[in-house]
């Protein structure tokens, strides 16, 4: 679905390395999902503003996920989009996308897994434009 929709700078398209992914683990203290590191490989970051991984090789998704730790983010979870109020995030434990908001403090799961999430979301860019 993307592939067939995708425009000319949707997404930066960076090589992602095992460097980089063991780097991310190593400062998240958890273990890449599966779905995710295949976006990331993929895509690396943008079209439906999946937080993922600069053109300059910055790893966008884990200084996200860190600043939102700071404001009580549970250690588990990795920070894949900012919609102002809350982030989608993925659980690294079991795959499944989640809301936060730090005023709630908690996470509402919203997805069984990453593909169903980008599904949603690119469905929603489709029907829009």
């Amino acid at each position: 679905m993307i592939k067939n929709n995708e425009n000319k700078g949707d997404f930066t398209h960076v090589e992602v390395t095992k460097d980089m992914l063991d780097e991310a683990e190593k400062e998240l203290n958890l273990n890449m999902p599966k779905e995710y590191v295949w976006f990331l490989q993929q895509f690396g970051h943008g079209g439906i503003e999946v937080i993922g991984v600069g053109k300059n090789k910055t790893l966008t998704f884990v200084k996200e996920t860190l600043k939102y730790r700071m404001y009580g983010l549970p250690s588990e979870l990795i920070t894949i989009e900012n919609c102002d109020e809350w982030v989608y995030c993925i659980n690294s434990i079991d795959e499944k996308i989640v809301k936060w908001s730090q005023s709630n403090s908690r996470y509402i799961e919203v997805f069984d897994n990453f593909e169903a999430y980008l599904q949603d979301r690119m469905n929603d860019i489709l029907e829009n434009m």
